[in-house]
């Protein structure tokens, strides 16, 4: 899609690695990454300032389940993509993460970021 390079995304991962692997994979799809958290507190305190068009979270963030960042995204009506490797006992505890796409990890960057623009269509188209 044409119009990724000025859709806005952020990323919440706590590992190093995964953090660099997912901005890389969306920045080669055209993304524009604003920033990449590893904690909720730090994502609670951006989020103050900043809207994003899409974000993309792992459940389990340096300090804990961030199912108050989906709820959050979840009334400001941000769609997020779930990136995550925690089991479905996370869901059942936090039901908020079933109101965004999920992309299991591992997984392939095209998997992330064909998950990242179908959140963006489905809001542009709701």
């Amino acid at each position: 899609m044409d119009s990724q390079s000025v859709l806005s995304v952020v990323v919440l991962e706590d590992e190093a690695l995964i953090a660099l692997d997912v901005e890389e994979a969306l920045r080669d799809a055209g993304f524009n990454v604003l920033a990449v958290i590893s904690s909720c507190a730090d994502a609670h305190k951006w989020f103050e300032a900043n809207s994003p068009d899409v974000a993309v979270l792992d459940i389990e963030l340096r300090d804990g389940n961030c199912a108050a960042i989906a709820s959050l995204l979840h009334e400001r009506n941000i769609p997020f993509v779930v990136h995550t490797g925690s089991s479905s006992e996370t869901v059942r505890e936090a039901p908020i993460f079933l109101k965004g796409r999920w992309v299991s990890k591992p997984n392939g960057p095209s998997e992330l970021t064909d998950a990242v623009a179908a959140c963006i269509n489905a809001r542009s188209t709701a």
